[in-house]
């Protein structure tokens, strides 16, 4: 028994090991995609940018006023899902997920809880979230009707959003052929930078737009973002248990601020999406 116990113990340390070392990696993966982008905004063209359909998901359209909508992404991912929906019911507001297919494929009974809220959205996130930049035209578009494939059903209205934002001109002829609106964002929680220590580095915080005072505060830097841009489709992700963590604190305070939360498929949030 006493052997079997510390079996046990050997293989929850080990996967404790393995699930940090992972959020290292991922950390530290979207860390480089971010700064990517900033450096490339930063030493380009903003028309050779646009040209090449490169950023497409960062929303240069004004939200409707007051009005926020909830977007998770890279899930479905179990304790994750089924927390977030809580939330989402006890406060009678509703969510976007774009959900990874080779996910959604492991865990179709989340995606059935999700299915089965109702008020919440499934929409493509891609099948197993590389970055379109790297990758050919016909793997962009695998990645995309391979996703599509597996939740065709649920895929209504159709909605795609790029992993990490990174968009191409092949890929928005492609899905836009097929009906879907490609849903960028207005705020960029940051929320994989604050999962690893709590705070956000000054370039982390520079390629999110979190102000200086907001780089040890999750839920000010979400609260004034939306209130800077008086509302706006919010980017999450349901794997980050930080995120999880301060979620409804982040609702009650943009409730008690006056803001309406709203789903990105609303005709409010039309002008927003491409």
């Amino acid at each position: 028994m006493f052997r079997r116990l510390l079996f046990c113990a050997a293989a929850l340390s080990a996967l404790h090991c393995h699930a940090a070392v992972t959020t290292d990696e991922e950390h530290e993966h979207i860390r480089i995609h971010h700064l990517k982008r900033l450096v490339d905004k930063l030493v380009s063209d903003p028309k050779d940018l646009e040209l090449n359909c490169k950023y497409e998901s960062e929303i240069a359209t004004p939200p409707p006023l007051n009005r926020v909508a909830l977007t998770f992404d890279d899930g479905p991912a179990p304790g994750a899902t089924e927390e977030i929906l809580a939330l989402l019911q006890k406060y009678h507001i509703s969510a976007t997920f774009f959900m990874v297919g080779k996910k959604a494929e492991q865990y179709p009974e989340l995606v059935a809880k999700v299915r089965a809220a109702q008020h919440s959205v499934i929409a493509n996130h891609s099948w197993d979230h590389p970055n379109f930049h790297d990758i050919s035209a016909a793997e962009q578009s695998s990645e995309v009707l391979r996703n599509e494939q597996l939740l065709a059903a649920d895929l209504q209205p159709k909605l795609f959003r790029y992993p990490y934002g990174n968009s191409s001109c092949e890929t928005n002829a492609l899905v836009r052929a097929r009906g879907y609106r490609i849903v960028g964002w207005h705020i960029d929680s940051c929320d994989w930078a604050y999962d690893r220590t709590g705070t956000v580095d000054a370039k982390e915080a520079l390629s999110c737009g979190v102000p200086a005072q907001y780089r040890s505060d999750y839920v000010g830097h979400v609260v004034a973002a939306a209130r800077a841009h008086k509302g706006g489709i919010i980017l999450m992700h349901e794997i980050h248990p930080n995120t999880l963590k301060q979620l409804e604190a982040v609702i009650v305070q943009l409730q008690a601020e006056g803001f309406v939360f709203g789903n990105v498929q609303d005709a409010e949030f039309a002008p927003s999406l491409r």
